[in-house]
């Protein structure tokens, strides 16, 4: 007997049904098997998500689900790497280097800086330059990129460096290749509790509100300024209590003890090593 054409279409909007709650479940799995933009994030342990227990919490994953299933976010992070040539562990050494060039992204988003400033012999300079030769490695090919540069925020362990030194020489950095720079630093400088104990890495919640920036960036819905030709996005301000000001004012004056400290300690070595390779910061250390 012939179904009736009642029937026929109750079967295919059954099939309809079914088709939908299929490609939402591959949707779950994959929410970008075609996406049309590639993002590559490519960075030290805030990238990686260093000590996070769900990778979901993670900077580039969080971006994933900002930008949306028209962008395929792959996180290139590695604990602990520099992109200084005599780091202890340069970017350039570690796995993830290579797959990140080999992934080919359509947006390159970089955060270096968190360990590369600690080192005895960092200047603004050296830091530049060896970041730009890290860099040009992913522009071998024709293929048009957005590049971005994130300043990392600030640690709250005086061992670590002030990002605040590295800021002219990122937008410098980012006038070589008409990137923009994000800068993190009002995210995380209010916020104490989105320290982890060690005081250097965070939370999902601080990698949540950076995803956010980037995102807005990438889309175009923040525009930033413009400082020498370069675009600086940052984030809005916000309030905080006197206490944690004067706890953040007390923390900086601590880690510029610290450098003072650490660069008196460092002044014989650094003197040996301009003696051996005066032109370091525009060359670097090793082939």
């Amino acid at each position: 007997m012939k179904r009736s054409f009642l029937e026929k279409i109750k079967n295919m909007a059954k099939l309809t049904v079914v088709i939908a709650t299929v490609l939402t479940v591959a949707a779950g799995c994959a929410t970008t098997a075609f996406a049309s933009t590639k993002v590559a994030c490519i960075g030290d342990s805030l990238t990686r998500g260093y000590l996070l227990e769900n990778e979901a919490d993670s900077y580039p994953a969080q971006l994933q689900k900002a930008l949306g299933s028209d962008y395929e976010v792959k996180n290139f992070g590695q604990t602990a790497s520099y992109v200084i040539d005599d780091g202890t562990l340069e970017y350039v050494d570690t796995e993830m280097y290579p797959k990140s060039v080999a992934y080919d992204a359509d947006i390159l988003v970089f955060m270096f800086g968190a360990n590369d400033i600690r080192a005895y012999n960092w200047t603004p300079k050296y830091f530049e330059n060896q970041y730009a030769e890290v860099v040009e490695t992913y522009l071998r090919s024709n293929k048009a990129r957005k590049i971005y540069f994130i300043i990392p925020p600030e640690a709250r362990d005086e061992y670590f460096g002030l990002q605040r030194n590295a800021v002219e020489a990122t937008l410098k950095l980012a006038g070589r290749f008409g990137a923009t720079v994000i800068d993190s630093y009002n995210l995380a400088i209010g916020h104490p509790e989105y320290y982890m104990p060690d005081k250097v890495h965070f939370y999902g919640n601080f990698y949540g509100k950076l995803a956010d920036l980037v995102a807005s960036a990438v889309k175009g819905q923040t525009q930033g300024t413009e400082i020498g030709g370069v675009r600086f996005i940052e984030a809005a301000e916000e309030t905080i209590t006197a206490e944690v000001i004067n706890e953040n004012n007390q923390l900086f004056t601590a880690a510029e003890k610290a450098k003072a400290m650490r660069d008196e300690a460092n002044a014989g070595a650094l003197k040996a090593l301009l003696a051996a390779h005066p032109d370091y910061e525009t060359t670097g250390l090793w082939d």
